[in-house]
């Protein structure tokens, strides 16, 4: 089996070739490469940051 990537310009151009795809049958899967490293430990490293607030003593203003 082979494979094609391909980088549409606009979402014009995603939805033609998703319609061409599905008009000759070829299956094709999404593939978002902006969180796809992610293991489990980096998503629970980054949600128990989230949950903690960073506590910072503010000074009073005029002094």
């Amino acid at each position: 089996m082979e494979s094609i990537i391909v980088h549409p310009k606009n979402s014009m151009e995603l939805t033609a070739l998703k319609s061409v795809l599905k008009d000759m049958g070829i299956e094709f899967e999404k593939f978002h490469t902006k969180n796809n490293f992610h293991n489990q430990k980096t998503i629970q490293k980054i949600s128990e940051r989230k949950d903690k607030k960073i506590t910072r003593n503010q000074k009073p203003k005029g002094l």
